[in-house]
């Protein structure tokens, strides 16, 4: 869903007259923040595909951990249209990983059988898990159907999320104007 919000933002910068170039002129204060969480995910997902793991047991402290990282990251951002929105989309997440033992819930009835099966097993991601009678705020986990992708699912957070991307990309593709100051 984020490379859809990228592509929407830059078609909507585009129409409003704007410039890829002038994304360049987004500041990053706090970028190895970003660089940490991506890091610590992605050394979840190496251990996880390797076939002795030896950081299971840290998997959801870990998961969780990248998640506040990101958070941190996108409100240290300041005012800049966007970056906000995207923030409370991740806290959305985080919120849901978080009462979920480090692990996104998942629709299972929205998924087909042998998805739903590898995820039960935990065969196929260290990340989610299918949502059950033991699940806490449901409703924030990966329920909305993706129209083109039968195995892939939304979370509001992911909408957020994404509506923050496209406000920051399309904002920041127009050129700001010095204001006028009148002289007499």
């Amino acid at each position: 869903m984020l490379w859809e919000a990228v592509i929407l933002g830059v078609i909507i910068g585009w129409l409003r007259k704007g410039k890829l170039k002038y994304l360049s002129r987004i500041t990053l204060p706090g970028w190895p923040l970003i660089l940490a969480a991506v890091l610590v995910q992605g050394t979840i997902w190496f251990d996880f595909t390797t076939s002795n793991s030896f950081l299971a047991a840290l998997y959801p402290f870990l998961y969780i951990l990248s998640f506040v990282l990101l958070v941190l990251f996108f409100f240290i951002q300041g005012g800049q249209p966007g970056f906000v929105i995207i923030g409370l989309g991740i806290l959305l997440n985080t919120m849901v990983i978080a009462a979920n033992e480090g692990m996104m819930p998942v629709d299972s009835t929205r998924l087909p059988s042998h998805v739903v099966e590898e995820l039960a097993s935990g065969e196929k991601s260290p990340f989610y898990t299918v949502i059950d009678d033991d699940t806490r705020l449901e409703l924030l986990g990966d329920r909305i159907p993706v129209p083109y992708s039968r195995s892939q699912l939304l979370s509001i957070g992911d909408i957020v999320l994404a509506a923050g991307a496209v406000i920051l990309i399309q904002h920041n593709m127009i050129i700001k104007k010095p204001e006028r100051k009148w002289r007499r």
